[in-house]
């Protein structure tokens, strides 16, 4: 079985260097300075402290990925639209294609644009970054939930691509309810991508500061309360679950953390952002989601 990473960022190189050192046959996809590190020194892959020097294989040709038996879309939101247009095409008929994205559009997005190929939604639970080109750091948690999403001949490979992740010592979980996943995740980062993004704070020590966590906490619940008006079984149990797993986690620096310190777009629209539109379409209030995403779209203004 060959597997696709395409988008060979932090989560990307993260999960590509797990299997490759389970004995998988991995192809990198990536872009600029990164890419170019991953082909001329190879990847250092740094994780509990420990780095890890791989050979990796690594191209910026989408057509390279069309051999690949299992693509796991690994880019942003942001990015995807762009991304799944390159894979159009290109990915082959018997193919599985996996998305971990944050929110919960992306598995509709892939089933639009590929709508008779087996189709897997994820979550990846993970603190992850590029140090350096070519130096990926994870620093927390790491595991991913996945759920079937559409059928078709790539569905094959559902099975395998799980005893992949168990074998190469990724947590790995099946869930039969793919929306509570999806929104499950989205908790989390309604309550931590863009706090941290705009405190500039890990978010174990924004969970661990009154006065911070009741910001949390409101833009939790807001969520839940659109999840519920959309008949996913959301509660405050899973608010009390997130905050208590992130005071014990290592140092997580968030992606919109990441972006903003880059000078890129955020992920906050499809995040903050998507529950506000929800919220609106089904009259309810999100006034702690509009004001996060107020604040992460002037930071971006500024930037």
């Amino acid at each position: 079985m060959k597997i696709g990473i395409a988008g060979a960022g932090a989560v990307g190189c993260h999960y590509g260097s797990m299997l490759q050192q389970a004995g998988y046959d991995v192809l990198l996809l990536g872009r600029g300075e990164h890419l170019a590190a991953l082909q001329n020194d190879g990847l250092v892959h740094e994780s509990d402290g420990v780095p890890k020097h791989l050979t990796v294989k690594a191209t910026n040709s989408v057509a390279d990925i069309g051999v690949c038996d299992v693509v796991m879309i690994c880019c942003k939101m942001i990015g995807l639209s762009a991304m799944l247009e390159e894979l159009q095409g290109v990915v082959g008929k018997g193919a599985l294609l996996v998305s971990l994205q944050n929110g919960v559009e992306a598995p509709d997005y892939v089933s639009s644009a590929f709508p008779y190929h087996a189709i897997a939604a994820g979550t990846a639970f993970i603190g992850a970054r590029i140090e350096n080109p070519g130096h990926v750091i994870h620093s927390a948690a790491g595991g991913i939930r996945l759920a079937q999403w559409q059928n078709g001949e790539g569905e094959v490979y559902f099975k395998p691509l799980v005893q992949a992740l168990e074998a190469a010592g990724v947590p790995i979980r099946v869930e039969d309810d793919v929306r509570l996943m999806l929104w499950r995740k989205l908790l989390w980062n309604i309550g931590f991508n863009a706090i941290t993004a705009i405190t500039g704070r890990h978010a174990r020590d924004v969970a661990a500061v009154p006065e911070t966590l009741s910001i949390i906490r409101a833009a939790m619940q807001e969520a839940v309360a659109v999840a519920n008006a959309e008949g996913v079984a959301l509660t405050d149990e899973d608010i009390t679950k997130h905050i208590g797993v992130t005071l014990k986690m290592g140092p997580v620096k968030t992606s919109m953390w990441q972006d903003i310190e880059t000078g890129r777009l955020t992920e906050v629209d499809y995040i903050n952002g998507y529950v506000i539109n929800r919220a609106d379409e089904l009259s309810l209030q999100a006034p702690t989601n509009r004001m996060l995403t107020a604040l992460l779209h002037a930071i971006e203004g500024g930037a």
